[in-house]
């Protein structure tokens, strides 16, 4: 990178041209105002002198033209003066001067009379030899000096932070140390710099906490398909051993192993699959009927459960994926009844809350362990070590509904059982 392309160069040349324009042009300015009134105040002394010279001619009587060829001939200020106690005019321009071209003074002469004075105002062109001396000066220099001492701690206060987040994004990178923070001072600092320290934590947190899940679900997979091809194997290698009834037993356990393998393998594909999925917009639909197809297709496979429907009121409706919808409800249907002892009951309650669409599942189990419910919804933790699956059911839910914009609670509830509470937009944003 060249030197003019690093930024620190950029911010001080632009901040020194820009301060060294404008103290300048004020520096100028003001010589500019200074000069010009004291141009002006030596006029009206001048012209002051000469009008007293023509009042007391006219109040002695001099003869007009005679004064008049004295006047041209001196080469004084042409001026206009008008005896304010009777309005005479004893003296005038040669040409009309506009009214806004004219300034006026107002002067007493020497018999008490009293008379307005009126001269034109002196023209002050713009000098190419004065601007030039100017810019020469040693007001300009100094100028020059400290608008360079002033860009230059204008860009280090800028850059040196940002240099400072770029080597650590460098370390975070070279060192593949992802727990590293920004210093502390830096996203600490309440102005934009500071907040974007912040968001490189945020940044860095975040990436830190994808690569650990990443890395804790290859474990967790590799773990959970271990078993299933290590029971595959032993039964390969007893089956070359056996013959008959024994090879129908090993060949049923074969095919319920590579169903479990299967199962799982689909259950990873829809994890995999929710982020990548195309929300198509639908027009709303009534939600009661969507539920009660749900209510009845898991009461077939469940028939030693109670599932109960409760919706408020009827007239709910639904504008999202129904495909979404479908998956959310049946994961968590299914995790309630899986836990819920025979007999026992599931309530699945539809409410409307503000601009929300809340579905509650509660059951009558044993519920979660407290220290589990932070993490219910992270893929291959289960309720309950005992009870069979792969602890994805509740991550797909957990995907199925952030893809929708919405968010899910899990709870104990007091009188015993678990709840899960999932609460989606109304309308797709």
């Amino acid at each position: 990178m060249r030197w003019y392309q690093h930024l620190y160069w950029k911010i001080f040349l632009a901040t020194w041209l820009i301060s060294a324009v404008l103290m300048g042009g004020l520096v100028y300015g003001l010589l500019r105002v200074s000069e010009t009134r004291h141009w002006q105040d030596l006029l009206e002394a001048r012209a002051t002198g000469h009008a007293q010279l023509l009042i007391e001619r006219h109040e002695i009587g001099m003869d007009e033209p005679s004064r008049r060829g004295d006047d041209r001939r001196r080469g004084r200020i042409p001026l206009r003066i008008t005896h304010l106690a009777d309005g005479e005019v004893i003296a005038d321009f040669r040409h009309p001067i506009p009214a806004n071209e004219i300034i006026s003074l107002q002067i007493e002469s020497e018999t008490g009379q009293q008379y307005r004075v009126d001269m034109p105002l002196p023209e002050q062109p713009v000098h190419l030899e004065r601007m030039l001396r100017f810019l020469l000066s040693v007001q300009m220099v100094l100028i020059l000096v400290m608008s360079a001492l002033v860009a230059l701690l204008v860009s280090y206060l800028v850059v040196r932070p940002v240099n400072r987040l770029r080597d650590f994004a460098r370390t975070l990178y070279d060192e593949q140390n992802l727990s590293s923070r920004t210093e502390g001072y830096l996203s600490h600092r309440t102005d934009e710099i500071g907040e974007l320290a912040r968001e490189f934590d945020s940044m860095a947190g975040y990436v830190e906490k994808t690569l650990n899940a990443r890395q804790n679900l290859l474990r967790d997979v590799s773990h959970e398909l271990r078993a299933p091809l290590a029971r595959l194997q032993v039964a390969a290698a007893i089956l070359e051993q056996q013959s008959g009834e024994q090879i129908n037993a090993l060949h049923g356990q074969i095919s319920r192993e590579c169903d479990q393998l299967a199962h799982l393998i689909d259950e990873l594909m829809s994890l995999s699959r929710l982020d990548d999925m195309t929300l198509e917009l639908q027009s709303p639909v009534p939600l009661k009927p969507l539920l009660e197809q749900i209510r009845q297709d898991y009461s077939l496979l469940y028939p030693d459960h109670q599932i109960s429907l409760r919706i408020e009121p009827d007239s709910l409706t639904f504008s999202q994926s129904s495909v979404l919808l479908n998956r959310i409800l049946g994961n968590a249907l299914q995790n309630a009844l899986k836990y819920t002892p025979v007999g026992g009951q599931v309530l699945l309650t539809a409410y409307r809350q503000g601009r929300q669409l809340c579905l509650a599942i509660s059951d009558d189990g044993p519920g979660v362990d407290a220290s589990l419910l932070k993490d219910i919804f992270e893929p291959f933790v289960r309720g309950g070590s005992t009870q069979q699956g792969y602890g994805l059911g509740l991550s797909i839910l957990r995907g199925a509904v952030r893809r929708l914009g919405g968010e899910v609670h899990a709870e104990n509830l007091n009188e015993g059982g678990f709840r899960l509470t999932v609460c989606l937009p109304a309308e797709p944003a």
